[in-house]
């Protein structure tokens, strides 16, 4: 047995919904103390420490370096070793450097954490827990829906959370209550749920010789032209995604809103988020991945226009912004998930997804900061918004290609 696999002999029997709700448990709290928590605490910091908007937003900018820079080598150790270790231990790991930042005032040492909690991140979020259900699931197409109708509740559950515990007790004691959290749920849950799963190399159907003519080798993967059209669509989703969740509180802030008001309409995103997953569930196969794709980075592009006009058309404008965006989020999870087994190849997925996840790292890591630049440029968030509504209509072309130039060629045998 290979030192990374699960400690289990004999191998304990799956429960199917089991292992659903445990990792859709685990996804929630994760991504609310390893990605959420800094947009909460982010403006304390800065009036405690001093430290800049920019240098503050460095600190995601460095995780998600980290995260993609790993995805692709920990998404196939994943396929060759399954993922019980790396959830388990990623998730104790995670404990630790969220306690480490609640006690730091030191801005490099603040850096190593989000440095740290970049690695956990490729270990244990959304690719990592979609590899486990590739692995272990017949049906992974509502394996995947499902986990991330739960974990879409994260922003709606752990920013008024941490709010409340920030303005209560303060920054500090709310990452440490945050870090004790994460090491009781996504931990201990995990240690629990994932015993007696299997990797992609010891699914059933996935030997050296049966899997070898299903599966796309990574190289033919980074030649295909679709895999760069997806990179494209998906990198301006992260951009635009990512520098609008770290800076809705400042923006708004800005337009003379009460963080009151600001926190229950960025609590409106999970919500959102699960309505949209739980009407894909229900449609199930009934609308295609390019169908719901299309659709959802349209309504991305729509849901930043929302926020544009909601200067000028007040509160319900930004509800309506709040929703659509974060219905478009939610579906493009699963479209994203989706795409790579679709139009790449169900085998092999952790390094399919991984190498997408690399390939988007510039975007991705850059955002936070790029957002923060362009405000200290301008002094507004005004043109900011505008660069992020034209960028949303290029992420719609480019996926609009992708399932152009797909639908032109030979289905992808093995899903």
């Amino acid at each position: 047995m290979s030192p990374l696999s699960p400690p289990s002999r004999p191998r304990p029997e799956i429960r199917p919904h089991l292992l659903i709700w445990g990792l859709a448990l685990g996804q929630m709290v994760s991504w609310g103390s390893l990605y959420y928590s800094l947009a909460v605490v982010a403006l304390p910091m800065e009036q405690e420490l001093g430290w800049s908007k920019v240098e503050i937003n460095a600190g995601l900018t460095v995780n998600l370096l980290v995260a993609s820079v790993m995805a692709l080598p920990v998404g196939a150790l994943i396929d060759r070793f399954g993922g019980y270790w790396f959830m388990v231990l990623g998730a104790a790991g995670g404990a630790i450097l969220l306690a480490i930042w609640s006690m730091t005032a030191s801005l490099p040492i603040f850096y190593i954490v989000w440095a740290g909690l970049g690695l956990v991140h490729a270990c244990t979020l959304s690719e990592s827990a979609y590899n486990i259900v590739v692995s272990n699931l017949a049906d992974h197409r509502r394996g995947i829906t499902m986990i991330s109708l739960l974990s879409g509740f994260s922003s709606s559950t752990a920013i008024p959370f941490i709010t409340l515990f920030s303005e209560t007790l303060g920054w500090r004691p709310a990452i440490m209550i945050v870090a004790v959290i994460h090491f009781m749920v996504p931990g201990l849950v995990s240690a629990w749920v994932l015993r007696g799963i299997r990797s992609a190399s010891r699914k059933p159907g996935a030997d050296e010789t049966a899997a070898a003519p299903l599966r796309l080798p990574l190289r033919e993967i980074l030649g295909d032209r679709i895999f760069w059209a997806l990179v494209a669509a998906f990198s301006v989703h992260t951009f635009v995604g990512n520098g609008i969740t770290f800076h809705t509180i400042p923006l708004l802030l800005e337009n003379g809103y009460a963080m009151s008001l600001i926190v229950g309409v960025m609590a409106l995103h999970g919500p959102s988020q699960v309505l949209a997953r739980f009407t894909l569930l229900m449609v199930g196969t009934r609308i295609s991945t390019a169908g719901f794709g299309r659709a959802a980075f349209g309504l991305a592009a729509l849901g930043v226009l929302m926020l544009i006009v909601s200067v000028w058309w007040g509160v319900s404008v930004l509800v309506i912004f709040a929703l659509l965006y974060g219905m478009a989020t939610g579906m493009l999870t699963l479209v994203r998930a989706n795409s790579v087994i679709e139009y790449l190849g169900a085998y092999g997925y952790g390094a399919a997804t991984g190498a997408l996840t690399m390939a988007v790292a510039v975007p991705r890591t850059t955002a936070a900061v790029a957002f923060a630049l362009l405000w200290e440029m301008t002094d507004s968030y005004g043109p900011v918004l505008w660069i992020a509504l034209t960028a949303s209509c290029s992420g719609l072309a480019a996926f609009w290609l992708a399932t152009v130039w797909n639908s032109r060629r030979t289905p992808i045998q093995g899903l």
